[in-house]
């Protein structure tokens, strides 16, 4: 079983990581009851991504009768529970809250990046570097989820005061400032609020 981790973070919430190394049959196998929630895929990709956010979901919580839905916008939801989910080349997270809003996002570590940084960071935030880059994207996916309803454009978000670890997020659309706390590995960048 691939879990990296599940984590209790800052105001009760958990966080939960997967590295993607299953097969379907055998996440099936594991938890039979999934298969209708992934037999309308075609592609194994987007089912084995299904099934790992079901294993953290029900390791998380202790509950495999749990389903997730999506509001109209899209935004995923669990009778319950805050919940914010991604995942990103061989890699699942999912973070949970019985009382908070939360967001995550995680992004494979590739210099695709480099070629739509225009569609992304404005003029008077400070992204030069690929690390740099990759964090201002993940955070603002991050911030974006966290105020679903306000239908945020990339500079509709403003990055500043990065240090170690966490850095800090204007919603200018809604004047509201969070922090986001980041973490690195050698593949992947991880945001969460």
């Amino acid at each position: 079983m691939p879990l990296i981790s599940i984590e209790t973070i800052a105001s009760g919430a958990q966080l939960g990581l997967w590295h993607i190394e299953e097969s379907v049959d055998e996440l099936l196998n594991r938890y039979p009851s999934l298969s209708s929630e992934v037999s309308s895929y075609r592609s194994d990709a987007r089912k084995l991504e299904k099934l790992t956010v079901y294993s953290l979901l029900f390791m998380m919580t202790g509950d495999t009768n749990l389903r997730i839905s999506h509001n109209e916008a899209g935004k995923p939801f669990v009778n319950g529970w805050n919940i914010s989910i991604s995942h990103t080349k061989g890699y699942a997270a999912v973070i949970l809250s019985k009382d908070k809003n939360v967001a995550i996002d995680i992004e494979h570590i590739s210099p695709r990046v480099c070629k739509i940084a225009d569609r992304f960071v404005r003029t008077d935030e400070d992204a030069s570097t690929l690390e740099s880059l990759l964090l201002h994207w993940s955070a603002k996916e991050t911030i974006y989820k966290y105020f679903s309803e306000s239908d945020l454009h990339f500079f509709d978000m403003r990055i500043h005061h990065i240090k170690e670890n966490e850095l800090w997020v204007d919603n200018l659309k809604d004047d509201a400032e969070v922090m986001v706390t980041y973490r690195f590995s050698p593949d992947y960048v991880l945001t969460f609020v």
